[in-house]
């Protein structure tokens, strides 16, 4: 019985030590394959780096060609004008000026520029580029950098446009026996009773079809300036003559007409006369 208990003791001891001995086994086996895996990373990188460091020599050399290829060009260029290295620098410098004359008007605040831009001197400089652009000194790459700059700059003020203006818009309340002409006739809305068209359109929908009715205590509008997306009938004006203004067609009276029927009709009694001060809604296209 007592050989019996010992050798289980001791087959179990042997199972143990087996299950320990192939847990190990198996455990290097695993380290092996993660080393392995390793190295075949490194091998890997290896040859990337191998390809890149090859390609980077020869985009180096490529460049240096390039380089070279551009001397070459230059010297060929300047035999071919019959230049000296004066001549280059003065039509160089000439092409600075330009560069420098439209950086100080890109400087300028957006009103300025447009100003500039509506009284010819951008058109002036943009001529006097495309003049000396002529030249065949205009191939050489110091060249080329400068008239690339000019243009750029050209794009850039042409692009600029004037800000939309703050609109000013007062208030006023309606006294005891107050009518829009008596109104418009004060110094301080508009100093001219005619403008009481001008109150009558920008009031309207408060006001109503009969311009002569309004009430004490009620506040309306009075514009200071003209805003977006209107137009301040002057002396002489006419639908078609507006159309012509606001879209360069004067068959497009009917597009102003129909934004301003109603108004148009409570002013004048008839549906195609404007007036003075009338402040009408110019539909955007």
């Amino acid at each position: 019985m007592a050989r019996r208990l010992i050798l289980g003791v001791l087959m179990t001891l042997l199972g143990v030590s087996a299950l320990a001995l192939a847990q190990t086994e198996m455990t290097m086996a695993e380290y092996e394959a993660q080393i392995a895996e390793c190295r075949g990373r490194q091998r890997a990188a290896d040859s990337t780096r191998a390809v890149a460091e090859q390609r980077t020599a020869e985009l180096q050399q490529e460049i240096g060609d390039l380089q070279a290829k551009v001397v070459e060009t230059n010297h060929q260029v300047l035999e071919l004008v019959n230049a000296d290295s004066a001549g280059t620098r003065e039509y160089v410098s000439q092409l600075d000026a330009i560069v420098q004359r439209l950086r100080a008007m890109r400087q300028l605040g957006p009103n300025q520029i447009v100003d500039a831009r509506e009284a010819g001197d951008l058109d002036e400089i943009e001529g006097q580029l495309n003049e000396i652009k002529q030249n065949p000194l205009a191939s050489l790459p110091e060249s080329q950098q400068r008239i690339v700059a000019a243009e750029r700059l050209i794009g850039e003020l042409r692009n600029v446009q004037r800000p939309a203006p703050v609109i000013r818009r007062d208030q006023y309340v309606v006294e005891n026996g107050d009518y829009l002409w008596r109104i418009a006739k004060k110094p301080t809305i508009y100093g001219d009773p005619l403008a009481w068209v001008k109150l009558y359109s920008a009031n309207q929908d408060l006001v109503g079809e009969n311009p002569n009715m309004i009430y004490p205590d009620w506040v309306i509008g009075v514009p200071r300036n003209q805003a977006p997306g209107t137009y301040w009938v002057q002396a002489g004006d006419n639908l078609s003559g507006i159309a012509d203004q606001v879209y360069g067609d004067r068959t497009m009276w009917t597009t102003v007409w129909r934004a301003n029927r109603d108004l148009i009709t409570n002013v004048g009694g008839d549906e195609y006369t404007v007036y003075p001060h009338m402040v009408l809604d110019v539909p955007q296209q």
